[in-house]
């Protein structure tokens, strides 16, 4: 449920992404739900499985220990999140791996700097959509995805993750 409210959180700045020229791309760790998520249309980008776990590794992002998974749960955030996650009509289940958390990069063109990262603390944080917006110089909320100064957010290139096939 964590995973598909932020996804589809997310996915609300795509038609803004693609106006600036940003591709949107998920990095998912396993292969257990994944139709049902496409299915259900929680991310409007490109969606690529990283089994290993190689970039979750890479970027340090954390798993979280059984014991560290219970108080994740009934933190404030969790809470907030599962009653958003019910007013948008999202349900879910706590199948696959549920210790793994995760974050999110934006990264300049051409993968030379990142501009913004997000370490999940608690599988239900996410990055709040403003913060991403204003690391590529995006206003929040402009229908033309109008750019501040003059940040070239174009042709955006990353190395092994968009090496990676994507999950059809």
């Amino acid at each position: 449920m964590f995973c598909r409210v932020g996804a589809k959180e997310l996915s609300l700045l795509a038609p803004q992404l693609a106006q600036a020229g940003v591709r949107l791309i998920g990095i998912g760790l396993e292969e257990l739900g994944v139709e049902e998520f496409i299915e259900g249309k929680f991310f409007d980008g490109e969606l690529y499985i990283d089994t290993d776990k190689k970039n979750y590794k890479a970027l340090n992002f954390k798993n979280l220990s059984a014991l560290g998974l219970i108080p994740a749960l009934i933190a404030k955030v969790a809470r907030d999140t599962v009653r958003k996650a019910k007013q948008m009509g999202i349900s879910g289940d706590m199948k696959g791996d549920k210790m793994q958390t995760g974050g999110l990069l934006v990264v300049s063109p051409k993968g030379e700097k990142i501009l913004y990262e997000f370490k999940q603390e608690n599988p239900a944080d996410h990055a709040e959509n403003a913060a991403i917006l204003g690391a590529l110089g995006l206003e929040a909320g402009t229908a033309t995805g109008e750019k501040k100064e003059n940040l070239n957010v174009t042709d955006l290139e990353c190395e092994e993750v968009c090496a990676m096939p994507a999950k059809k």
